[in-house]
This record gives C-alpha cells, structure tokens and sequence, in this order.
C-alpha cells in the first residue's frame, strides 16, 4: 500500500488546523517554521472500501478486546453480516501486512481570493464564505454547490451596488483554497487578519456542501439561532411534497454545535466570532451521496443529487437574506438570552459525559457539582443581563423603525449611539469566551465553550476543558477548567452590563 500526501494533508483538525510547520500565526514566506510532531498523527491512514477493509477486521476476529467493550460512540456493527465481530487485535504472527508509505512534505501556495463590499460602518464586519478545492476532481456537492451559492449571491449584491446601494456593514467574500488540507487557506487568513478581525467581525456566515439532498442541516454558535429561525421561514421550500412550506416548516429545528470540518474553525475556536455553516444535506430518502469520491460529480448531481437544481437556488436565498440581515439591520439580529439558555443546557449534559480512563483520582459526580457551583451562579447572571439586553436591543429596533418620520436630527443620532453601544456589546460576546492559554494539549483552541471534540474530529464538544477532565477522570483539571469557565462567564456578564 502507498500513501502519497504534503504534510498539510496530515494536520490533524482536533488539534490545530492550518499549516501545521506555523501553529497560531499565518504561513508566510520566510517566518519561522515550527516541528509538526504535535500536530500531525503518527499513524498514517488511508481511506479504503470496506471490500478491502474486510479481510482485515476478519482476521482480528476473537483477538482483543471487542468494541462492545468500549463507549457505545466507539462501536461498530455495520458489517456483523460479513462476519466481522470488531475486535481490536493484536492480530495473530500468522497475519502480515505489507505498507508502503511515502511523505512528500512541501511547503506550497495557496490562494484565497477576498472580494469586499465596504459598509457605512466600518468597523462592524460580516465575512461570508466557501472553499473551492475539491478532495478529487470533480466535487459537484463539495465543495461546487456551495461555491455555486457564493458565486450567486455574489452578483446579486454586486447588481444591488450597481443601482446605488452601499450596505450599513462591510461584507468580505471569500473563496477559500485548502480546505481540504487540513482548513489551510481559511486558517491562515484568520491567523493573519486576527486583530482587524476580533475589532471589527460580526459573524462569519459559511456554506460547504450547498446541496447535495432535501434535508436542511445547520450548526451555529447560539447568538445566530433566532436569525436562522427567522430567516428560513421566509423562504419557500423546494420539497414538493409540501407545496407551500418554508424551509423552516420542513426543518427538524436541530442546530448542532459548532465543531470542525469546514473554515468556520478559525473564525469561532481561535477568534471568537459566532460563526454559521448551512447546507442541505442527504435524508433517508435521497440518493446515496457520494461523499469525497470520484462519484461527486456533475452527472450525479444533474441525474440524482438536484436535477432541477432548486436546492441550490434554495441554499443561495438562505445565504444571502441571512448575510442581508445582518448587514442592513440597525440592531445586529442576535439574540443573546438563547446563548445564556444553551451554555446552561451544555453545563447539564457534563454530568453525563463518560470517563474513559481509570485513574487513582475518580471524578464523582459530587465533585462535578461542588466544582461548577460558581459556574452555575455566573451562567444564572448571565442569562439575566442577556435577557436585559435583548429587551433594549427590540425596543431600540422599534425606534429604528420609525426614527426617519417621527425623530428629529438630534433624537436619531441619540438612537444611533444607543444602538452602537447594543451593537458593541453584542458584536464582543462570544470573545469574552475565548482563553489566552487554550485547551490543555491543544492551545491553538481558544474558545471555552466550543471545539471540536478531541476524539470526534468533525463534531463539536461543548465546555471542552470540562469535558475532557471528566473523561480523564482529572479532579485538578476539572478544578482548573470550572475556574477558567466561570472566568470567561463574567467577562460575559461584564461584556453585556458595561
């Protein structure tokens, strides 16, 4: 077996994106390069058929633990009927591989390619975004329908420019390159444009697989949850089955938290900007869709994925009403009390996290409790200055409305300083969660409330540091990690009440 790849291909997204020779600063030429020990794996992998995965996982049959003796996230079981029973080996002397695997580490460019649209204000930014590298060649889902999308909404603000209109905010495009590589091309821009960024970033709204099924999917940080709900109400579905429904109507409602996986990660887990990913995703119903294969193509998707491509045209209106909202309206469209209301939620899953590991120092439940009682006051202290400032940001929203016909001169820019102090405040939230030193082992993850999970990749753990002390079965990091916690609560509280 050969495995050719560059060293970004080997950046593990767990442990910190981007190039990995230049952790938490941008890869230029002539900086500094840094060892890649820590943040590449030292087991190589492939992905193969499960054809040819067969003939291994029979022959670990009876060796080794099964999996069954593992956290239920960890089993298998898809392939029982091929008489594969997941164990995990060793495998027998008898059982010989032959690997051949060969690294090519290069340092290449990339390019990313940023359009702007300068706002009236300057320093309240949106950055919208999708990568345009393919795994293969092809990629007609992704990463083409997202780009498609992009594209799209792209010459419509550019036909609105055109007639004279300029928006409140700056919006920045960007296509970025290297995604696939490890969030390459997003990664290094963020690491670049860090402190314009956490001065002047409202949200980053982002779109990978634009469609690729009939199933709305989504993943947001809290502050963009209503936005969301509102703006998919307002757009009509293109499942037939429904004539007449929104998008919001054939919607589950499920938003997941914000993981890794796509060029969200930096803007969230390194700078603190709440960061959106939307995209319609496959049902059970759907055609299979091949995902980072050869099979993701333009005949696949004229043939099965959207033959009239009106998932496209769907995902394109979600993104730009989502991206004109948040530039055009006077009160940034965030909702603050649903941010302090799912930290508390995420707080009361911790208690049902498992630990992996057998220690000395046991983590009982007793213990988690006395820990987070300072966390829990300040998450209660939370949830009432989010609810004090949401009330004034509707009722400055109302004045908004009607200032041009009722206020005078000097009552309208009364109302534009309240609505930059909401403004303000909301734009510096979720950076009140972000912590200099970082996750334990992997620093280049800031935020204290989302990341991606340590042994989840893709997916998003929530109160990280928390999590994996729990999983560690680590009363002192546990300690450590519910002080850090409540530190960045009360930022919060400070952020909001100032």
């Amino acid at each position: 077996m050969r495995i050719r790849s560059t060293s970004a291909d080997l950046s593990v997204k767990g442990v910190a994106p981007g190039d990995p020779t230049t952790p938490g600063y941008p890869s230029k030429p002539g900086v500094p390069r840094t060892p890649t020990n820590g943040s590449t794996p030292s087991i190589p992998s492939l992905p193969i058929s499960y054809a040819e995965a067969l003939p291994l996982l029979r022959a670990l049959n009876g060796h080794g633990p099964n999996a069954s003796s593992f956290p239920e996230r960890w089993h298998g079981g898809g392939l029982g009927y091929k008489n594969v029973s997941y164990n995990i080996g060793p495998s027998p002397p008898s059982v010989n591989i032959r690997l051949m695997n060969e690294q090519e580490y290069v340092t290449t460019p990339l390019w990313n390619v940023i359009g702007i649209i300068n706002g009236s204000i300057p320093d309240e930014v949106v950055v919208v975004g999708n990568h345009r590298d393919a795994w293969i060649a092809g990629g007609a889902g992704d990463p083409n329908s997202g780009s498609a999308a992009l594209n799209e909404i792209i010459r419509s603000f550019g036909e609105a420019l055109s007639k004279g209109w300029k928006p409140q905010r700056t919006i920045v495009f960007a296509s970025w390159d290297g995604e696939e590589y490890g969030l390459v091309g997003s990664t290094e821009w963020v690491e670049e444009f860090v402190p314009w960024l956490k001065n002047s970033a409202v949200a980053y709204l982002n779109v990978d697989v634009g469609a690729r099924g009939s199933r709305f999917q989504t993943s947001s940080a809290p502050l963009l949850n209503e936005l969301l709900y509102k703006v998919t109400k307002d757009i009509q579905s293109p499942n037939q089955t429904s004539p007449g429904a929104s998008v919001y109507d054939n919607w589950s409602k499920h938003i997941s938290t914000i993981g890794s996986g796509s060029d969200f990660t930096a803007f969230q887990d390194f700078a603190g900007i709440p960061s959106i990913d939307i995209g319609f995703g496959t049902s059970s119903s759907d055609p299979v869709y091949h995902y980072h294969s050869i099979y993701d193509s333009e005949y696949w998707m004229e043939k099965y994925g959207d033959p009239d491509f009106a998932y496209h045209v769907t995902i394109a209106k979600i993104l730009a009403l989502l991206t004109a909202q948040l530039v055009e309206q006077p009160i940034i469209p965030f909702n603050a009390t649903s941010y302090a209301t799912a930290l508390i939620h995420y707080l009361d899953t911790i208690k049902d996290v498992p630990a992996l590991t057998s220690t000395s120092s046991p983590l009982p439940s007793s213990a988690i409790s006395e820990a987070l009682k300072g966390l829990r006051r300040g998450l209660d202290r939370l949830h009432i200055a989010a609810t004090a400032l949401d009330e004034r940001a509707a009722h400055l929203a109302l004045l908004a409305a009607s200032s041009k016909k009722t206020k005078t001169p000097a009552a309208i820019a009364k109302l534009y300083d309240q609505a930059r102090d909401v403004n303000t405040k909301y734009k510096y939230l979720e950076r009140a969660f972000l912590f200099p030193g970082g996750l334990d082992g992997r620093t280049w993850f800031k935020h204290v409330v989302f990341a991606p999970g340590l042994w989840t990749g893709y997916a998003g753990a929530t109160w990280p540091g928390l999590v994996e002390a729990v999983e560690r079965n680590d009363g002192e990091s546990f300690r450590k990690w519910a002080g850090i916690c409540e530190g960045a609560v009360y930022a919060a509280v400070g952020t909001l009440e100032a």
